[in-house]
């Protein structure tokens, strides 16, 4: 997975194996549309995605989640990896994009990368 900031948007763009899994080549957001980013720095636990329901995606029980889920009123892209810690959440602004969260597995450092950059231009 590839991070792309540009001035006015992010660009999440999957690879390879990715795309399979997720049935998705990437997520564009612009700055305009993000409402907050929060990074948690934790491992995910099963917990965090009782009560959402697989749309197009894919779940590996104990491994990783991918794709598009629907839950608690909201549809929210996921690929997120249970045994590797940090998860980065885009809260999307409600009504401007097809998702209201994107969730995904990222390192601490890229996390911190994309929070400044939202920050820097909000």
């Amino acid at each position: 997975m590839k991070f792309t900031l540009e001035p006015n948007q992010i660009t999440i763009r999957l690879e390879g194996l990715e795309q399979l899994w997720a049935l998705k080549r990437r997520i564009q957001i612009p700055h305009y549309a993000i409402l907050d980013v929060n990074y948690e720095p934790n491992t995910p636990t099963l917990q965090d995605f009782r009560g959402h329901i697989r749309e197009p995606g894919t779940n590996v029980p104990m491994q990783f989640v991918a794709g598009t889920y629907r839950g608690e009123g909201q549809k929210e892209f996921w690929y997120v990896h249970m045994h590797q810690p940090g998860v980065l959440t885009i809260h999307i602004k409600p009504e401007t994009l097809r998702y209201d969260k994107v969730r995904v597995t990222c390192d601490p450092q890229l996390a911190q990368n994309i929070a400044d950059w939202w920050r820097e231009r909000k």
